[in-house]
């Protein structure tokens, strides 16, 4: 697909009403494979390129709302040390992630806004080249992008729908003859929460509250990982440059060439370190969360033996935190994947036919792009499938532990 296709998106009026067209619409010309995701997170207002904008703001105001709310609940579960709110904390805690991705994508906002420039910048040289094997790697990964991530937005929406509806359906409890009404978070209002009607106003509000604190997780997680694929993908793209390296009627253009590749990796490799330092943090205060998270969550489980709807809730939320989790380990891993292919692309070219001159920058370039590329999620984590398995052997150990200790 040319560049002019990605304006024919731009432009094209879908004739009916379909989900397929509605899809199409989330197209952005100027960011090929990140377009989606940015609409999506702009919607948060998390995504706010233009300040001026009236709406921009009030996004603006509804974040900081939305932040003193959920900051109240937990200070009020820590001063009331309430047992039964930390616990419920736990066990939503890939929730609660909206928090900090959300404060550490605003703190680097310019980092974050350099890194997509970058992206989007790349990806319409390539287009406008209309070199018909690179925009067919680049049509390749965009569409695993959104067969990844629409589906994934999709389960979030189940999921979201699960969570909240919950509570409505324990509402109104009879304990000793006293109805109790269960809320979803405990923030700070200005009016009785526990009885009808300051109940019923408290939840609408945190239903309202706690689906926007959702959209900052999906749609910072959906960035995330279509930045992963977009890595994976440009690492396939440079090998495909390195095979045309040589050109045998040409020393000069033989010598360009070298220096074009060389300069386009560095420039992968320079941003793939911007981009690691954009998400160390959050993917590593996420690797606790969840590690603690599943282990309340076997906890529950094994407590659970006796009420098999309460230990499939159980069973099936374990099951979509590793879900969440496999999809960044695996995407990142994919990019370490790719990262050691990149060199062996040299190889293919007729570097064999060049003098000794451009086969001493060829052996220099091939040691260039042998470099191994890899995500951490703080100083030494690395985000791989061999650590995913790690967390599964430690969890299973744990609940091993636990099962025999009883």
């Amino acid at each position: 697909m040319t560049i002019e296709g990605y304006k024919r998106v731009k432009n094209q009026k879908p004739s009916r009403f379909s989900l397929q067209n509605m899809l199409r619409c989330l197209e952005d010309p100027e960011n090929p494979s990140a377009g989606p995701y940015l609409r999506f997170i702009n919607l948060t207002g998390n995504w706010h390129p233009n300040m001026e904008l009236k709406f921009t703001r009030f996004k603006q105001l509804v974040f900081y709302i939305v932040m003193t709310l959920f900051f109240s609940h937990y200070l009020k579960c820590v001063i009331g040390l309430n047992l039964d709110d930390l616990l419920f904390i736990l066990q939503t805690a890939p929730f609660h992630m909206g928090t900090p991705k959300s404060i550490f994508f605003r703190k680097y906002h310019h980092l974050w806004q350099k890194m997509i420039d970058y992206m989007s910048r790349t990806e319409l040289k390539q287009l406008s080249d209309e070199d018909e094997e690179v925009i067919n790697v680049m049509n390749e990964y965009i569409r695993r992008s959104r067969r990844v991530l629409y589906p994934f937005w999709l389960m979030a929406i189940c999921c979201n729908i699960s969570l909240f509806t919950e509570p409505y359906q324990k509402h109104q409890i009879v304990e000793n003859g006293t109805d109790i009404y269960v809320p979803l978070f405990h923030f700070y209002l200005p009016f009785n929460q526990d009885v009808p009607p300051g109940y019923y106003y408290s939840m609408f509000i945190q239903t309202i509250i706690g689906n926007i604190m959702s959209s900052y997780v999906i749609s910072w997680d959906s960035l995330v990982i279509s930045t992963f694929i977009f890595f994976a993908g440009q690492l396939k793209i440079s090998r495909v440059y390195c095979t045309r390296i040589i050109d045998p009627e040409s020393k000069e253009r033989s010598h360009e060439n070298i220096v074009a590749c060389h300069r386009f990796h560095t420039s992968l490799i320079e941003h793939q370190k911007l981009f690691q330092k954009l998400i160390s943090h959050v993917m590593f205060i996420y690797l606790i969360v969840v590690s603690i998270n599943i282990g309340s969550c076997i906890i529950q489980i094994s407590n659970a033996s006796g009420d098999l709807p309460v230990m499939m809730g159980a069973m099936v939320f374990v099951l979509g935190i590793l879900t969440q989790l496999l999809m960044f380990y695996w995407f990142s891993n994919q990019v370490t994947v790719e990262s050691l292919t990149v060199s062996s692309g040299i190889f293919e070219s007729k570097w064999i036919t060049a003098d000794a001159k451009i086969q001493k920058e060829v052996a220099l370039l091939q040691h260039t792009m042998s470099k191994r590329l890899c995500f951490r999620a703080g100083p030494c984590n690395e985000m791989s499938l061999n650590t995913f398995i790690q967390i599964l052997k430690t969890s299973y150990s744990f609940f091993t532990l636990l099962k025999e200790t009883k």
